[in-house]
This record gives structure tokens, sequence and C-alpha cells, in this order.
């Protein structure tokens, strides 16, 4: 996914003064890394949170996605992705799960 900065700008703009502004990324992977700490230099007065992507495994039969998520895995991730931003010094970044996840699974619309 290509972000086209000048759109991220001008929302950013448009927010300012409404109810608190942040970035939130979710992060898969290094390269969703290094994207969250060049978003995060493009806007170094937005509080940054970073929070682990939950790659929904799929029932192979029908394709459907599992009702429950892998919660070892995540917990995996999480860690990770904390250690990350420890070992770079990023004490600004806020580093989250997805409560959401952890709470009703893979359920859409929850």
């Amino acid at each position: 996914m290509t972000t086209d900065w000048n759109v991220l700008q001008a929302c950013i703009e448009a927010a300012q003064g409404k109810p608190r502004c942040v970035i939130k990324i979710v992060v898969f992977d290094d390269t969703d890394y290094s994207y969250a700490q060049t978003a995060a230099a493009r806007h170094p007065t937005l509080p940054v949170y970073l929070q682990v992507g939950n790659p929904a495994p799929l029932i192979a039969a029908n394709r459907a996605m599992a009702d429950e998520p892998d919660v070892a895995d995540l917990m995996h991730r999480l860690r990770w992705l904390a250690g990350k931003v420890i070992a770079d010094h990023w004490f600004a970044a806020t580093v989250l799960p997805q409560l959401h996840v952890l709470a009703w699974g893979n359920k859409r619309g929850v």
C-alpha cells in the first residue's frame, strides 16, 4: 500500500483543534515497522501507537476466517514489536495489542 503523504498531512491539519489526533499503525513485519518510523518522523508532534497485526488464519476447507485468533502467536508478535521499539530506544511509541481481537477474536462487525 502506498501512502499519499499530502493527503495524510491534509487530514492531520483538518483534525487540529479537534479531539486528540494520533498516529496508529498496525505492524505485521519489519517493513511495517520501518513505515511506522517514517510516518512518526514526518509528524513528530503526534503521539504514535503501534499495534501488532493479526494474520487471521483461514480455514482451508471453505476459506473462511477462523473464529478464534492464535493468541500465542499474537503474544509472540507483541513481544517482538516491543523488543524492536526498546532496542531502537523509541520510547515515544506506545505498543499495544489489538484488544478487540483478544476480546472478540476474528469476528467481523464487533
